[in-house]
């Protein structure tokens, strides 16, 4: 029987089972998810996407829409929130990155996932968003979405200057997990698995 996921979400998987236990019975929020697997397994469990022109905080077919860069949730509100290859698609990861350490209670954790490109030692703001309106500072690439045409805007590439920048935006620290274990499926390129802890 397939898993269906892919080795960044199974290393994902991995991080929570060995650093995060007891996480099933935690208040976990996951933005944008592509796999169902954490909230078959956890009560708690909330997820959100962002759909463009729609009140965030507001149920748009029966999924919350919220945007990271303005969470509508209170301080304190979970344990752990994730997010799965999001930040390279968020306009101001600065924003997003604060917006998510307030919504955490204290000794809760971002985990999350995003592509580190190898070899590049500066991240690279590809799109911003000014003046009600989309400015491309290089060739538009997409990813996939889960929501809307299937199609998710890249605003940045990362380099080796990302747990930097994270740790500059938001001022917590942040620790980096890489794991290549064949037995388990991890294995590949953008196996990166980064965990941002709110002190208790």
């Amino acid at each position: 029987m397939s898993c269906r996921s892919i080795p960044r979400q199974r290393h994902l998987q991995l991080i929570l089972d060995t650093y995060f236990p007891g996480w099933e019975s935690q208040k976990i929020h996951e933005s944008s998810p592509s796999n169902g697997l954490i909230g078959q397994l956890c009560p708690g469990y909330s997820y959100s996407f962002y759909f463009d022109e729609e009140h965030i905080g507001q149920e748009v077919n029966g999924r919350r829409c919220e945007n990271l860069e303005h969470l509508t949730f209170v301080d304190g509100s979970f344990d752990l929130f994730l997010t799965q290859d999001v930040f390279e698609h968020v306009f101001d990861p600065a924003k997003a990155a604060k917006e998510i350490m307030r919504v955490l209670k204290p000794g809760g954790a971002h985990v999350f996932t995003a592509p580190k490109h190898k070899g590049m030692r500066k991240s690279f703001q590809r799109a911003a968003f000014e003046s009600s309106q989309i400015v491309h500072f290089a060739e538009e690439a997409y990813h996939g979405n889960p929501v809307g045409d299937g199609k998710a805007l890249v605003t940045w590439d990362y380099g080796d200057d990302f747990e930097f920048l994270l740790n500059t935006w938001c001022g917590y620290p942040l620790a980096t997990y890489i794991t290549r274990d064949r037995s388990l499926g991890i294995d590949g390129e953008f196996l990166e698995v980064f965990v941002m802890r709110k002190p208790l």
